[in-house]
């Protein structure tokens, strides 16, 4: 008996922890194309932390990468950019 509850527990206890990785894409989106890089830090919401010191720079572009989710169990493992050009949003861009 004593281990069924604990099973029960344990599943309760996982299936309780909100994944993040949906709302991140929702926040990434809502972001206005154009937005300063500047304001876009301002609203980083707590349950990501992006790599704001170490962009990749690929022509005029600037991808910053997302190094965490908070709770994210995406079975995929995918990267997850914010893209900028000109200190200016452009959108997520993410790759496997």
């Amino acid at each position: 008996m004593n281990s069924k509850i604990a099973v029960i527990t344990l599943l309760f206890a996982f299936l309780s922890c909100t994944n993040y990785y949906n709302e991140m894409i929702d926040w990434a989106s809502s972001i206005p194309k154009g937005t300063s890089i500047d304001s876009v830090k301002l609203i980083q919401p707590d349950f990501i932390q992006i790599d704001w010191k170490n962009p990749i720079i690929i022509d005029s572009e600037a991808r910053y990468r997302i190094i965490k989710i908070k709770n994210d169990n995406d079975l995929l493992k995918m990267g997850n950019y914010l893209s900028f050009i000109n200190d200016r949003y452009q959108g997520r861009f993410a790759h496997k």
